[in-house]
């Protein structure tokens, strides 16, 4: 397991719908995360990361804070990492880290 940190910025339900063979799909809820990467050279992107979750209302009251999130993750394609929410995963509210002046 390892440990996300991010800044939630949206909860959501996705919308549910019937594909022409009448199977059903949607109906989940997402936790948009917006993380940040370090890369190679050491400059920092964000990256904008969906999880999906079926605790939707932990996750609620912490929008726009940063959290720390238990997930897994695995290598999708070339330099691309996927990341899964940890099965009842709860967000942990982290402090702000207060820079000395």
């Amino acid at each position: 397991m390892l440990t996300l940190t991010g800044m939630i910025l949206n909860v959501l339900e996705t919308p549910k719908g019937v594909t022409k063979e009448g199977a059903e799909y949607g109906g989940y809820h997402q936790v948009q995360v917006q993380a940040e990467e370090v890369l190679k050279n050491g400059q920092k992107r964000l990256s904008l990361l969906n999880l999906t979750t079926d605790a939707p209302d932990a996750f609620k009251s912490l929008v726009g804070q940063s959290v720390a999130l238990p997930v897994s993750a695995w290598a999708r394609a070339k330099n691309d990492v996927q990341y899964q929410l940890v099965p009842g995963a709860i967000p942990e509210a982290k402090t702000p880290v207060k820079k000395a002046v």
